[in-house]
C-alpha cells in the first residue's frame, strides 16, 4: 500500500503540480497508475485528467444536451406555454444545477477522487453504501431513457425516408445503443472526450439552425400563443412545477459530477462549466424543444425535428442527438462502474466486467421502451426527492464545516480509529437528515402522482428538501467536527498510514 499512501500525499496537496512535475516512472508502473486511475479509484493526479477549460465546457455541453435538454423540453410542454416555461426553466436548471455542483465539483476536483469516495466524508464506509444503492439506480434509470430516445431517433431517421417499421425497432435501437455505450465505456475517457470534441458543437450549430427554422416558419407570435399540451387545471401549480422539473434536472446532474470535475486540470474548469453549461445553456437548449414541441403538438423530441428541418437537415439532427445519447449513456454508465467498485466482491474484477453489470439492468428498456418512457417525469422528480437533500448535507459538510479540507487516508480507510468510521461505519446525522429531507420532498409533492400540499404552489419540493437537511445536519454535526478538527491539529506532526485500506 506504499504506493497508494504517496498517491494520496500527491492527491491531497492544496497546490495543484503541473505535467512537468509529473514523477518518472518505469513503463508497467504508468501503465498500472494509468489503468486505475482510468478505470478504477485511485485519486486522479493533475497532470493524469483529461479535461482543460475548453474541454470540460465542450464535455458538459454535450452532456447537457444529450441527457436532458431535448427530453425535458418535450415534458414541459405539458405544462407551459413558451413564455412562462422559458423563465421557469432557466431559473429552476441553475438554482438546480448550482446546489449539486459546488461540493462535489470543489471536492472531486481538488483532490482527484471518485464521487462515491468523497460521500465517505460525510456518511461513513457502511453509511456510504445507502446512497451508492440510489446513485447506481438513478444511472440505470438514466441510461435507459438516453437509450429509448437513441431508438426514437433510429425509428424517426428510417420515417424521414418513408419507412416506419414498427415499435419493435426502438427496441432494437436500445439494444444497438446498449453496444455501442459498451464499446465507448470500456476504452476510457478519452475517447469520450474526443467524440463530444465533434458532437457538442455539431448539436450547438444544430440547435441554432433548428430554432431559426422554427421562427422562420412559425413566427415568435405562433410559439408564444401555442398551448400548453396536457397542463394542469391550476395555472400558477402548472408554472410551479415546471420550476420544480427544471430544478430536479438541474439537481439530477449530481451523478455525474464528480466523474467531469474529478477529469479537470484546474478548479475553474470544474466549477463555470457546470454552471453555464448545465444549468444555463441546459435552460436555453431546453427552451428550443419546448417551443417546438408546442407549435408541433409532441412531447417527444426527435418526432419534430425532420418536419422543421426538412428531411436531411432532421436526419442530421436526429444523426446528431442519438450519437449524443451514446455518449452520455457512456458517461452515465462510466461512473456506474465506477461506483461498483466499491462492492467487495467487485473490487477486483476486470473493467468490462463492471461495464456488463452497469448495463445488464439496462435490458427491460429493450422489451418495454414506450412504457418505461412514459415515466420520464416522475423520474425527473425522483432526482430531486433524493439528490436535493443529499446536496443540502454535502454543500454544509464541505463547505462550512470542513472548510473545503478533507482528509484523503481517512477516506481510503476503513480501520474504526479513522476520522470518517464514524458510529460502526455510519454517520447517522447525514442519514437522518437525509431521510428528513426526503420526507419533506414527499410531503410537499408525490413524484408519482403529482399530488402536492398547498405549501408546494409557495416553496417548491426541491428548495427546502435542500435547506432543511443542511441546516440541520450542520448545527447537529458542528461540535463533532470542530473536535476532530483540534485531534488532527495535536497530531499533525505523527506520520500517517492506511490501517485498514478499502481499495
Amino acid at each position: 500500500m506504499g504506493g497508494l499512501s504517496a498517491r494520496s500525499d500527491a492527491a491531497a496537496a492544496s497546490t495543484p503540480r503541473h505535467e512537468a512535475g509529473a514523477p518518472n516512472h518505469t513503463p508497467e508502473e504508468a501503465a498500472f497508475i494509468r489503468q486505475e486511475s482510468l478505470f478504477g479509484r485511485l485519486p486522479l493526479l493533475p497532470w493524469e485528467r483529461e479535461y482543460g477549460h475548453a474541454g470540460a465546457h465542450t464535455m458538459c455541453f454535450a452532456y447537457a444536451v444529450a441527457t436532458w435538454c431535448f427530453m425535458v423540453g418535450g415534458f414541459i410542454a405539458k405544462y407551459t406555454g413558451a413564455v412562462e416555461g422559458l423563465i421557469c426553466v432557466l431559473a429552476g436548471s441553475v438554482a438546480g444545477t448550482f446546489v449539486v455542483t459546488m461540493a462535489p465539483a470543489l471536492a472531486c476536483q481538488r483532490y482527484g477522487l471518485e464521487q462515491i469516495d468523497y460521500c465517505r466524508s460525510a456518511f461513513g464506509p457502511h453509511g456510504n453504501r445507502v446512497i451508492l444503492i440510489f446513485y447506481v439506480i438513478n444511472q440505470v434509470g438514466w441510461n435507459g431513457l438516453l437509450l429509448v430516445m437513441f431508438g426514437n431517433a433510429v425509428r424517426n431517421v428510417l420515417r424521414g425516408f418513408g419507412y416506419d417499421p414498427g415499435t419493435w425497432v426502438v427496441g432494437l435501437g436500445v439494444t444497438a445503443g446498449l453496444w455501442f455505450t459498451y464499446l465507448l465505456v470500456t476504452r476510457g475517457v478519452h475517447l469520450l472526450n474526443v467524440s463530444n470534441a465533434y458532437i457538442g458543437p455539431g448539436l450547438a450549430i444544430l440547435t441554432v439552425f433548428m430554432f431559426g427554422m422554427l421562427i422562420h416558419e412559425h413566427g415568435w407570435q405562433e410559439i408564444a400563443s401555442a398551448k400548453p399540451l396536457a397542463p394542469f387545471a391550476n395555472r400558477w401549480f402548472n408554472y410551479v412545477f415546471v420550476f420544480e422539473l427544471s430544478m430536479a434536472g438541474g439537481i439530477g446532474w449530481w451523478g455525474g459530477i464528480g466523474f467531469l470535475t474529478r477529469n479537470t486540470k484546474k478548479r475553474r474548469a470544474a466549477v463555470y462549466p457546470e454552471l453555464l453549461q448545465l444549468g444555463f445553456a441546459m435552460g436555453l437548449v431546453t427552451c428550443v424543444s419546448l417551443f417546438s414541441s408546442l407549435v408541433m403538438r409532441t412531447s417527444d423530441p426527435t418526432e419534430w425535428m425532420i418536419p422543421i428541418g426538412g428531411v436531411w437537415m432532421g436526419v442530421l439532427a436526429l444523426l446528431f442527438v442519438a450519437m449524443a445519447n451514446v455518449s452520455s449513456a457512456a458517461v452515465a454508465t462510466y461512473t456506474c462502474g465506477l461506483a461498483l467498485r466499491h462492492l467487495r466482491m467487485l473490487r477486483a474484477r476486470p473493467w468490462w466486467h463492471l461495464v456488463i453489470w452497469s448495463l445488464v439492468p439496462c435490458v427491460p428498456f429493450i422489451l418495454w421502451p414506450g412504457e418505461l418512457y412514459s415515466y420520464g417525469t416522475s423520474y425527473l422528480a425522483y432526482n430531486g426527492t433524493l439528490y436535493a437533500p443529499l446536496g443540502g448535507v454535502l454543500f454544509a459538510d464541505f463547505v462550512f464545516l470542513r472548510r473545503q479540507r478533507l482528509n484523503i487516508y481517512a477516506i481510503f480507510d476503513d480501520h474504526p480509529s479513522t476520522e470518517y468510521y464514524y458510529t460502526r461505519g455510519f454517520n447517522w446525522p447525514a442519514l437522518v437528515c437525509t431521510a428528513l429531507g426526503m420526507g419533506i420532498y414527499l410531503f410537499l409533492l408525490d413524484p408519482i402522482t403529482y399530488e402536492s400540499h398547498a405549501l408546494f404552489r409557495y416553496v417548491t419540493a426541491s428548495l427546502p428538501a435542500t435547506l432543511v437537511p443542511g441546516v440541520v445536519y450542520w448545527a447537529w454535526m458542528r461540535p463533532r467536527v470542530a473536535r476532530a478538527a483540534a485531534a488532527a491539529r495535536a497530531s499533525a506532526g505523527e506520520p500517517q498510514r492506511l490501517l485498514r485500506p478499502n481499495i
